[in-house]
């Protein structure tokens, strides 16, 4: 991960020093070409090394790469979903996070906000989703930042997101997790109405009549 560091280190500076994000052949010695050759080439291998499970060569295979382009974002997310597979969320947010810096995403940001929530920094996690939202909003998005709010036990944040949530997909799957958070914020009224609108969906749903929580 040290490699990574210096490698982030200089691409911020020479970002900062030709004021903006120019269009950089980073190996003057190849045409750009040859380069992007060798960049799909060395992905498609450490894809297969991913796939086989060897993590510290598809890692050291990244590096290959960010050495002939220091500033290619699909790399960063690449290694970032590597750490994350080994539950190494400390590097994982720096790759991310090196990704969200030179092409925020949707997805980058939502990748991002994962990796927060695992390393349970539950304030970041949630700035991430927020952002991942404004991007496009998606079930799964609205999820997690639900997740979040819950873990801050900040309740009307969570129904916020469920509520928004709820607009995108009305499934009683996500109606169980609003109808829950209604119930653990004390407004059984309305947790009543949503647990009717179940009924309506699926009336042999058998969570109806145990009426047992559903765990975000």
């Amino acid at each position: 991960m040290i490699g990574l560091l210096i490698i982030a280190a200089a691409a911020f500076f020479l970002f900062r020093l030709l004021g903006g994000a120019p269009k950089l052949r980073l190996n003057p010695k190849a045409p750009a070409v040859a380069n992007q050759n060798k960049i799909e080439e060395l992905t498609d291998y450490a894809r297969r090394l991913r796939a086989a499970g060897k993590y510290t060569a598809a890692e050291k295979v990244y590096m290959q790469i960010l050495k002939i382009d220091h500033r290619h974002v699909q790399t960063y997310s690449r290694m970032g979903t590597l750490y994350s597979a080994q539950r190494n969320y400390p590097d994982a947010i720096e790759a991310f996070e090196m990704s969200t810096k030179l092409k925020p995403s949707g997805t980058t940001y939502y990748n991002l906000g994962l990796a927060f929530f695992e390393n349970r920094n539950y304030m970041k996690a949630a700035a991430a989703f927020e952002k991942a939202v404004m991007f496009e909003p998606t079930l799964q998005r609205y999820i997690g930042l639900a997740k979040t709010f819950k873990k801050l036990d900040n309740n009307p944040r969570m129904i916020q997101a469920l509520e928004q949530a709820v607009q995108l997909e009305a499934s009683p799957r996500v109606l169980w997790l609003l109808a829950d958070a209604y119930e653990a914020s004390r407004q059984p009224a309305k947790a009543e109405a949503v647990r009717k609108q179940i009924a309506t969906l699926d009336p042999s749903d058998e969570r109806l009549r145990r009426q047992k929580p559903t765990r975000i």
